[in-house]
Order: structure tokens, then C-alpha cells, then sequence
């Protein structure tokens, strides 16, 4: 059998093997950012921020994603005027997504730190209310010294001895006359 009329088909396969191989080896995948932050990416990472250095965190990422934004609508404006502008526009693409990426992880670290800021405010406002029931319920079962005693307490004591001993049939709330 043959792939074309004057070559025989084991040759065709192995030159398509050829071309795909050639194919393949030149094709390298593209080197992703790791998921993790680092300390140069993330200057305060293991640190814990207050409300105001979060805010002024936020604000500097803030300045500088403008700052890529801008700078990468200005190569992509520059890209247009070159003769290889598809390849510009990805390299270009390519370090927008790499600063970006850094950016990225550091709003998540900041928004890590402001939700660990209100998990502690959330823990000492439970603390506090709880010791402020604490309180209101012990000043309610204080009894002052000088208060009379409630009625029935002296009877408690007596009472219970022998009224759990009467047979259910006698036991009755009421004093027999």
C-alpha cells in the first residue's frame, strides 16, 4: 500500500513521526506564576497589619495596577506600528499578566489580613458580651445581706426529706387543717 502513488506507506508514517516530534520538541509550555507568595513579591507577608497600613497597602497596589494598565495600553498603541505586531501584543500581554499576578497576590494577602483583623474584632466583641452577661446575671441572683430570706427557704431543707418519702397518694401542697 502506498500514501502516494510512488511512496510506500511505512515511509509516509515515518515521516509524519519525524514532523510531529520536530513539531513537539520546539513547543514549550509557557512558565506560570507560582500560586505562592513570596517576600519579594509580597513585602508583608508574615506580618500583622494594622486597619491604617492595610488601607495604605491597598492604595500603593492601587497606584501601581494604574501604572501597569497605563504602561501596557502604551505598548500595545507601540506594538501597532511594528511589523511583527501580533508577537509584540503577546509579549507585551505576557509581562502585563506576570506584574499583574504579583498584584494579585498581594490584594489577597491584604484581604487575608483584613479578614483576620475582623475575626479578631468578632472574638473580643463575643468575649465581651459574654462577660457583660456574666455580670448582669450575677447582679440579678445577688441577694443583699440585709434582704429577708425568700419565702419557703427554711422550709426547703425539711420539706424535702419527708415529702419525697410520702407515698404520692398523701403529698400535697397544701398544709392538712
Amino acid at each position: 500500500m502506498h500514501c502516494f502513488w510512488h511512496i510506500p506507506a511505512r515511509s509516509c508514517l515515518a515521516a509524519f513521526g519525524l514532523v510531529a516530534l520536530a513539531f513537539l520538541a520546539g513547543c514549550t509550555p509557557p512558565k506560570l506564576p507560582s500560586l505562592q507568595p513570596t517576600v519579594e513579591e509580597v513585602p508583608f507577608l508574615g506580618q500583622q497589619l494594622t486597619q491604617e497600613q492595610i488601607a495604605e497597602w491597598r492604595d500603593k497596589v492601587a497606584q501601581r495596577r494604574q501604572a501597569i494598565e497605563a504602561r501596557h495600553a502604551a505598548e500595545k498603541v507601540e506594538c501597532y506600528q511594528r511589523f511583527f505586531v501580533n508577537r509584540c501584543i503577546a509579549e507585551s500581554r505576557s509581562t502585563y499578566r506576570m506584574e499583574a499576578s504579583v498584584l494579585r497576590k498581594q490584594d489577597l494577602e491584604l484581604n487575608r489580613q483584613e479578614r483576620l483583623l475582623k475575626e479578631i474584632d468578632r472574638q473580643l466583641r463575643i468575649q465581651q458580651n459574654a462577660q457583660d452577661a456574666a455580670g448582669a446575671a450575677a447582679e440579678v441572683t445577688a441577694v443583699p445581706a440585709s434582704a429577708p430570706a425568700p419565702i419557703g427557704a427554711a422550709v426547703a431543707p425539711a420539706r424535702t426529706s419527708a415529702f419525697a418519702a410520702a407515698p404520692a397518694s398523701t403529698r400535697s401542697p397544701m398544709p392538712a387543717k
